[in-house]
């Protein structure tokens, strides 16, 4: 079975090498990818008994760490080994974890360097975030007894019908897997009919509803007045920074202290964010050096750093949450509804359908259809502070009422640890 999943990564990797010197995507880190792991880290993995989370990216890495910490709480004679793929989720980890943990890239899932990663650090657990099913690493635990637990375990339309076209691969991988802690009852619907065992397979919420941002106090470092107000637009995608920036040229018409913060869910797009706000007429203001520039109505702040949007939440008048206007898929409206704010999304946001629906029923998100819809919404919210006050109060009493997924996931991985 290695075999042929090594025969469908050769495929993979011949289009992902050009892919990463075409975009540039080579760091210093790299050859961890290509399992090569320097030495002070080969030294370190065997210093204790390891715990060892997967979290693919920046997303996944922040519905970590609240778990990462009760797991460290818990079991604090393991050592804890977090595993990325992206340098944004490496930074993001390394920010946070600091010297609670080693931080490493995961390898390609190649056989003999999924089975070299695993030989070094003798795991006694592998905690997988979301749903992320590579085979070879599955195998190669699974060939030395390590329990796999998956977490917040969720699968997409999308990746729900890729699965299944390799169903009868997949089969033999999940039946290997010790829990699946999944999100949804429709999350563990689509891994049962996946293959995974029905007495593996429990519901226990989402995690980022326990990933309370920390106290945000203190201003963000932006130079805006006592009366400014600021319209935030979170993790935004190609195609939304243009339509922001024409409903706030419409705005600022009316509500002249407004002032609009664009954060691209992927920094390595700011150079083209800030062509294309300047491409419209506005003075482009990089986050990295906004304390020094004061706000005007034609300044627009576009955030070129990881890590901030949550504290920029807590001072937002009103929240855009991006990748639901023009591309689908959705992005994460727990932190901002957190803070109390009235937030806004568009009609594509299958991949945090749940949770959305969630809010919905509760009266606390507003789901426009259009970029027509979210500039008259806007509008009205900014008009009226009681629909804002009241709308913020209900997002966040929807935070409070679904916490708790931490605490339920703590108790199935201490069964595989053999302890309570």
């Amino acid at each position: 079975m290695r075999f042929i999943f090594d025969i469908i990564f050769v495929v993979y990797a011949l289009v992902y090498f050009p892919y990463v010197m075409l975009q540039r995507k080579w760091h210093k880190d790299f050859p961890q990818r290509l399992g090569c792991w320097p030495a002070a880290l080969r030294s370190a993995f065997k210093q204790k008994d390891n715990i060892w989370v997967h979290a693919v990216s920046v997303g996944e890495v922040e519905a970590s760490l609240p778990l990462i910490k009760r797991i460290k709480e818990s079991f604090p004679a393991y050592g804890m080994i977090c595993s990325t793929v992206t340098p944004t989720g490496y930074r993001l980890a390394r920010e946070r974890l600091q010297d609670q943990g080693l931080v490493i890239y995961a390898p390609l899932d190649f056989s003999w360097m999924t089975r070299k990663l695993v030989h070094l650090i003798r795991p006694k657990m592998y905690v997988v975030v979301e749903t992320e099913i590579w085979p070879n690493m599955f195998l190669a635990l699974q060939s030395r007894g390590v329990p796999i637990v998956l977490v917040n375990g969720r699968i997409s339309d999308k990746a729900f019908r890729n699965y299944q076209k390799i169903s009868f691969l997949l089969r033999r991988i999940l039946r290997g897997v010790s829990h699946f802690c999944m999100q949804s009852s429709l999350d563990a619907r689509r891994i049962l009919t996946l293959g995974a065992p029905q007495e593996r397979v429990s519901v226990v919420g989402h995690l980022k509803f326990d990933n309370l941002p920390p106290p945000a106090a203190d201003l963000p470092k932006i130079n805006f007045g006592k009366d400014d107000r600021l319209l935030i637009a979170g993790s935004t995608h190609p195609g939304e920074e243009e339509i922001l920036l024409k409903i706030y040229k419409k705005l600022v018409a009316e509500f002249k202290t407004i002032r609009l913060v664009l954060a691209p869910r992927h920094v390595e797009r700011t150079q083209d964010v800030v062509r294309l706000v300047e491409d419209l007429g506005f003075k482009a203001v990089k986050f990295s050096r906004a304390a020094d520039v004061r706000l005007t109505a034609d300044s627009v702040v576009v955030v070129d750093t990881i890590g901030q949007l949550r504290t920029l939440y807590n001072w937002a008048e009103v929240v855009f949450v991006g990748k639901s206007l023009t591309v689908p898929g959705g992005q994460n409206i727990i932190e901002p509804a957190f803070y109390g704010k009235p937030v806004f999304v568009g009609p594509h946001t299958r991949n945090f359908r749940d949770v959305v629906a969630l809010f919905l029923q509760e009266q606390a998100l507003v789901q426009v259809r259009d970029a027509d819809e979210l500039f008259f919404a806007l509008k009205e919210f900014l008009r009226d502070p009681n629909p804002r006050t009241q709308m913020g109060l209900r997002a966040q009493a929807v935070v409070q009422k679904y916490q708790g997924a931490t605490a339920r996931t703590i108790k199935i991985l201490s069964t595989f640890l053999g302890r309570e």
